[in-house]
């Protein structure tokens, strides 16, 4: 029986602990090392955020998200106005944790969002980085440990 909303994920290694994996709704998966991703950091930024009882201000180093994110093309549907509105940016840790951003909100031509896949963290190396939304009040987008970037579509719209 054919279920069209059930995929079968293809079994994979599992990606290195220094290394991001990207896929989903793109043309090619690939990975990137930290060591890599690093090695293009731009100028160190402070970031700061609130918590439930403190304010927080840290010193991040890293490479914009939407230069990492160039690489990838998008699977779009050619018929749709402007079909890369649909798709989202999920960011995954290595132990779960999740957070999810628009395309729109990461391309510099619409949101221009200035997330950042820090590697370095108060001068510290990062073993895999750290998904930073220096603008957001709180640091709850926060993924530490990024282990995979999935992009997908979001479904069609339910008409009434």
């Amino acid at each position: 029986m054919d279920l069209p909303f059930a995929r079968v994920p293809t079994p994979r290694t599992p990606v290195p602990d220094d290394q991001v994996l990207v896929t989903g709704d793109i043309s090619d998966e690939w990975t990137f090392s930290t060591a890599h991703l690093d090695a293009h950091a731009r100028e160190p930024v402070n970031v700061s955020y609130r918590t439930t009882r403190v304010r927080e201000v840290h010193c991040v180093q890293g490479v914009p998200l939407h230069e990492v994110l160039r690489r990838v093309t998008l699977r779009v549907d050619e018929a749709s106005k402007m079909d890369r509105l649909s798709f989202v940016v999920v960011a995954t840790s290595q132990d779960g944790f999740r957070a999810v951003l628009s395309w729109a909100e990461v391309d510099p031509e619409f949101g221009s969002c200035s997330a950042l896949l820090a590697t370095r963290y108060n001068g510290r190396r990062l073993t895999r980085p750290t998904l930073v939304t220096p603008r957001d009040a709180r640091s709850s987008r926060y993924v530490r440990d990024v282990a995979r970037i999935e992009i997908h579509r979001v479904g069609a719209a339910v008409t009434r």
